[in-house]
C-alpha cells in the first residue's frame, strides 16, 4: 500500500489531509478568492485513486501538518488522530496502539498486536518497531477497523502505512536544527542528488537528544530524556522504461534513560512517600532503554504495455530491544526486571493491478513473511525483598512465524453511480514457540523447552455497496471479516493452565459518506460503524495473595462490540484561513467476559482498556505575506481525549481522567530557503495521568501527559 498527494493548491492555501469522516455542512461565508481543498490519492486499494472516491474509513495526514504539529515521531501524532491511543505511552519500545477501542501491544514472543505498521508497505513487525522516525515522511495513512482482505492477519483493529520521500532527479538539500527547553538539541541533514540520467539518490541523517523531565532523587540524575540516532539512504532507478526501482536502508538507534512509570502511592516500601510529586521518583535502579531498528525495501514496480502494472515489494528488518525497569518504586534494592527482544525477518509481496475501466477493476496476488524472535528476560529480587531474597526467575524463548497468503479485491460497476467493492485473501500461518522458565524465588513456573507448533488456516472476506450521489458525493457501506492469530503467553507466568490462547474474529459492518462542498472548499467526510470480536484476546493483571499484587494473564475473554461515529471537516475558510476538526466517538464493550476478575467475577458489559468515548481535535492555521519573498503563517491546535480505563476490571482506581493538548506555532518563510519558527508542545502544561495500574508488588503506579516544551526551529534548503 502506498499513497501520494496530488497539489492543486495555490502557494498561499493549505489543506489540512487528515481525511477520516464528516458531517453536514453549515453556512459559511466564502471568500472568492479561497483556494480548493487538495486532491489527495491514495493506493489504500493498491492502485492510485482520489481519497474521496475510496469507499475506506481511511486518514491521511500529510507532511505539511507533521510539520507543524511538530511530531518526530508517530506516537506524537496521537493528538491529531482521534480514534487513535498509544496506551500507556511509557516507552518507545512498548508500542501499544488502540483503534476503534481496540488495540494491544506484542508485550512477549508468543503473541502479536492487533495493529499493523508499515513503512513504504513493508510490514515493521514487532510492537518494539511501531513507532517510527518522521524526519522524510511525506505522508500517513490510517486505516480503521479490521483491514483483512487488504492487510491480512493482525489488522484486526486497522492498519497505519507511513510513506516516506523518494529520491528525485534534481539536486536539494535540507539542514533542520532544533532546541528548546529541557537541553534540546537536534541536528538533521538531508541531500538529494540525480547520480546520472536514471539514477537519483538521497541521504539523510539526524541525531537529537534531550535532557530528562522526571528526577530520580535516589541516583540524582533525570529520567525520560531522549538520545536518538537516525540514518537512511535510498536509491531510485528509472532507466528501464515503464521501470521504476526504489531501493532503500534505514536504521534507527535510541537509547535513553527512562522509567516504565511512577510511584502514585506506598506499596510495601513506600517509595512515594519520599517523591509524591509528579516528575520525582526514588528508585534505586539504573533504569533504561534501547532500540535498533534496521531495514532495507527493494520495491519493482512495471507497467506493461496495456497498463497493467506488476508491483514487487521485498522487505528486511531487523529489530532489537532492550530495557531494564524499576519494579518496587522505591530506593531499597527489592526488584528489577530486565525485558529484551530480538527480531529478524523476511517478507515479499507481489501483486497484479489491472487497468480501471467503465465495468471494473481488481488487483490479485500473493504475501509472503519469515520471522524469527527470541528473548531472555528475566527479572532479579535483591535481598530486602523477604520473599524471595536474591532471586532470578529468567524466561528464555523463541518463536518462528510463518505466514503465506493469497488475496483478490475489485470493483464492478454497474454504472456510472452504482458499484460493488469485494475481495478475499486466504490466509496460511504456521508459529512454533520453545519456551523456558527457570525461577529460583518459588513464585512463578519452572519448565524447560516447553515446544509446541499451530498452524492457521483462514479467508477474510470482504462485501460492499457503493453508490455516486454525484460527483463529489460518496455513499458507501461495507461488511468484512476480520482475524487474529493464536499463540502463547510466553511470559511471566505462575501456571500453564492459560498457556495457549486461541485465535479471536471480528465482523465489522460501517456506512460512511465522502463529500465536497462550495467548489471542493469544504471537505465533509463520516463514517459509522459497528464491529463484533468473538474470542477476544485480552491481557490482564490479575490479584496475586504471594506479593498482594498482581500477575499477569493472557486469554480469550468472550465477546466484544465496538461501535461508533467518525467525523471529519476540512475548509479553506479564505486564502489565509484553514480550519479542520476531526471528531470520534467510541463505545467498545465486554458483551461477555465470563470470570474476568477471577472465578465468579465477570466483566460482563466493562468499558476494553484505552478507549476512551469521545476524542477530537481542531486546528487553524494562518498565512499571508508580510513582504517580498516573505510569508508569516501561525498554526494552533487543540486536542482532547475523554476519560478511560487503564484494565478491564473498569475499577475506580484504573480510571484516568480526561485530558487536554494544545500545540501552536509561528513562523517565516523566506525566498523559499529560510523557514524560521517558535514553537510549544503542551502550551497549558497539561500534567494529567494517561496509565494507572498496580504492579507486581502490589504498588500503586501510573504515567503522566510529558510537560510542557518550546523551542526554537530553523530550517535552510538548498536548490
Amino acid at each position: 500500500m502506498g499513497i501520494t498527494i496530488k497539489r492543486i493548491l495555490s502557494s498561499k492555501g493549505f489543506c489540512l489531509a487528515g481525511l477520516l469522516v464528516g458531517s453536514s455542512s453549515s453556512t459559511m461565508v466564502w471568500s472568492q478568492a479561497a483556494p480548493v481543498v487538495d486532491e489527495v490519492l491514495v493506493t489504500a486499494q493498491m492502485r492510485e485513486e482520489s481519497v474521496q472516491n475510496i469507499p475506506l474509513a481511511i486518514g491521511v495526514y500529510d507532511k505539511q501538518l507533521i510539520d507543524r504539529v511538530g511530531a518526530s515521531s508517530l506516537t506524537e501524532m496521537e493528538g491529531a488522530i482521534p480514534s487513535l491511543n498509544f496506551g500507556s505511552g511509557d516507552r518507545n519500545t512498548r508500542g501499544e496502539i488502540t483503534i476503534r477501542g481496540v488495540g494491544d501491544y506484542a508485550r512477549n514472543i508468543g503473541t502479536n498486536a492487533r495493529v499493523a505498521v508499515y513503512v513504504d508497505g513493508v510490514l515493521t513487525g514487532r510492537s518494539s518497531s511501531f513507532d517510527q522516525g518522521l524526519l522524510d515522511v511525506a505522508h500517513i495513512e490510517v486505516l480503521r477497523g479490521p483491514q483483512g482482505t487488504l492487510s491480512g492477519t493482525n489488522a484486526l483493529a486497522g492498519s497505519i502505512n507511513i510513506i516516506t520521500q523518494k529520491p528525485e532527479d534534481t539536486f536539494s538539500a535540507e539542514l533542520l536544527a532544533n532546541t528548546g527547553n529541557y537541553g534540546l538539541a537536534a541536528v538533521t541533514g538531508k541531500v538529494n542528488a540525480p547520480l546520472s540520467d536514471d539514477l537519483f539518490v538521497s541521504v539523510l541523517l539526524g541525531t537529537s537528544e534531550q535532557d530528562g523531565y522526571i528526577r530520580n532523587i535516589t541516583l540524582d540524575r533525570e529520567l525520560q530524556g531522549a538520545n536518538r540516532d537516525t540514518a537512511k539512504l535510498k536509491f531510485r532507478y528509472v532507466g528501464v522504461d515503464q521501470l521504476i526501482v526504489d531501493i532503500g536502508f534505514d536504521y534507527l538507534k535510541d537509547e535513553d534513560k527512562s522509567t516504565n512509570a511512577e510511584a502514585l502511592g506506598n506499596g510495601m516500601f513506600n517509595g512515594f512517600t519520599l517523591a509524591p510529586e509528579p516528575f520525582v521518583v526514588a528508585h534505586n535502579a539504573d533504569e533504561f532503554e534501547q532500540r535498533e531498528l534496521k531495514g532495507a525495501t527493494i520495491e519493482a514496480v512495471y507497467e506493461t504495455p496495456e497498463n497493467y502494472k506488476w508491483t514487487s515489494i521485498t522487505g528486511f528488518r531487523s529489530n532489537e530491544f532492550r530495557e531494564l525497569s524499576e519494579e518496587d518504586y522505591s530506593p531499597l534494592n527489592v526488584a528489577v526486571s530486565i525485558f529484551d527482544e530480538q527480531s529478524d525477518q523476511i517478507s515479499q509481496e507481489i501483486r497484479l493491478a489491472s487497468p480501471k475501466n467503465e465495468s471494473w477493476d481488481y488487483v490479485v496476488g500473493a504475501y509472503f513473511l519469515n520471522q524469527d524472535i527470541s528473548t531472555e528476560r528475566q527479572a532479579i529480587t535483591g535481598p530486602v525483598f523477604l520473599l524471595a531474597p536474591n532471586g532470578r526467575v529468567q524466561t528464555p524463548a523463541s518463536a518462528e512465524v510463518e505466514s503465506a497468503s493469497m488475496f483478490l479485491h475489485g470493483n464492478y460497476y454497474f454504472d456510472a453511480r452504482w458499484s460493488l467493492t469485494a475481495g478475499v485473501r486466504y490466509v496460511n500461518e504456521t508459529k512454533d514457540i520453545d519456551y523456558s522458565s527457570i525461577d529460583s524465588t518459588k513464585m512463578f513456573i519452572n519448565t524447560s523447552h516447553l515446544t509446541d507448533q499451530k498452524t492457521f488456516n483462514e479467508w477474510l472476506p470482504k462485501l460492499g455497496l457503493n453508490f455516486q450521489i454525484t460527483p463529489d458525493v460518496l455513499l458507501y457501506t461495507s461488511v468484512a471479516r476480520g482475524y487474529k492469530s493464536g499463540g502463547w503467553n510466553a511470559d511471566f507466568i505462575t501456571t500453564l493452565e492459560n498457556f495457549q490462547f486461541d485465535p479471536e474474529y471480528a465482523v465489522n459492518y460501517e456506512a460512511g459518506a465522502k463529500s465536497l462542498f462550495f467548489d471542493r472548499r469544504l471537505t465533509v467526510n463520516v463514517s459509522t460503524f459497528v464491529t463484533k470480536f468473538d474470542d477476544f484476546q485480552v491481557f490482564q493483571f490479575l490479584p496475586t495473595q504471594a506479593t498482594n499484587g498482581t500477575v499477569l494473564s493472557l486469554t480469550n475473554a468472550g465477546k466484544v462490540t465496538s461501535k461508533g461515529v467518525e467525523l471529519d471537516i476540512s475548509a479553506a475558510l479564505t486564502e489565509h484561513l484553514q480550519f479542520s476538526v476531526n471528531t470520534a466517538y467510541t463505545s467498545a464493550r465486554f458483551d461477555e467476559f465470563q470470570n474476568g476478575g477471577g472465578i465468579g467475577k465477570n466483566y460482563d458489559d466493562h468499558y476494553l482498556p484505552y478507549a476512551p468515548k469521545n476524542n477530537y481535535f481542531v486546528a487553524l492555521d494562518y498565512s499571508r505575506p508580510v513582504f517580498s519573498e516573505a510569508k508569516m503563517y501561525s498554526h494552533i491546535d487543540y486536542g482532547y481525549t475523554d476519560d478511560y480505563f487503564s484494565n478491564p476490571n473498569n475499577l475506580p482506581g484504573n480510571r484516568i481522567p480526561g485530558r487536554s493538548l494544545t500545540n501552536a506555532r509561528l513562523g517565516i518563510k523566506v525566498d523559499d530557503s529560510w523557514d524560521i519558527s517558535l514553537w510549544v508542545k503542551n502550551l497549558a502544561d497539561d500534567i494529567s495521568l494517561r496509565q494507572k495500574s498496580v504492579s507486581f508488588l502490589g504498588v500503586p503506579r501510573g504515567v503522566y501527559n510529558s510537560p510542557r516544551t518550546y523551542g526554537l526551529e530553523l530550517k535552510y534548503f538548498f536548490n
